[in-house]
């Protein structure tokens, strides 16, 4: 029978995804169900990293903004997303916190 895996040992083994999501933040604004919209802003944002645009500018700032509603909505109501993911989406909880001592 396989030895279970304490919730301390999950929290020390982030996904790879997690670990690439926290060293390119950028990877956060990127996912989603749209591919089209992801371009966009990965567009915008090498535009606003070599200064062609100012993301500071309200119309910008507005489009941005637009794109990254759209992006959540298409992820909140798309088919591959499951229900129970739906649900959590629909009632977060706060952050677990561990106290134990990791055995």
């Amino acid at each position: 029978m396989p030895q279970s895996r304490s919730k301390y040992e999950f929290y020390k083994e982030a996904s790879l995804s997690q670990q690439l999501s926290h060293r390119y933040p950028e990877y956060k604004e990127y996912a989603g169900t749209d591919p089209k919209i992801s371009i966009i802003l990965a567009t915008f944002n090498i535009l606003h990293k070599h200064n062609i645009i100012d993301l500071e500018n309200p119309t910008w700032k507005f489009i941005k903004d637009l794109l990254n509603e759209h992006r959540k909505a298409l992820f909140a109501t798309s088919e591959k997303v499951n229900e129970i993911t739906k649900m959590g989406l629909q009632m977060p909880k706060a952050e677990d916190e561990f106290y134990g001592t990791g055995d």
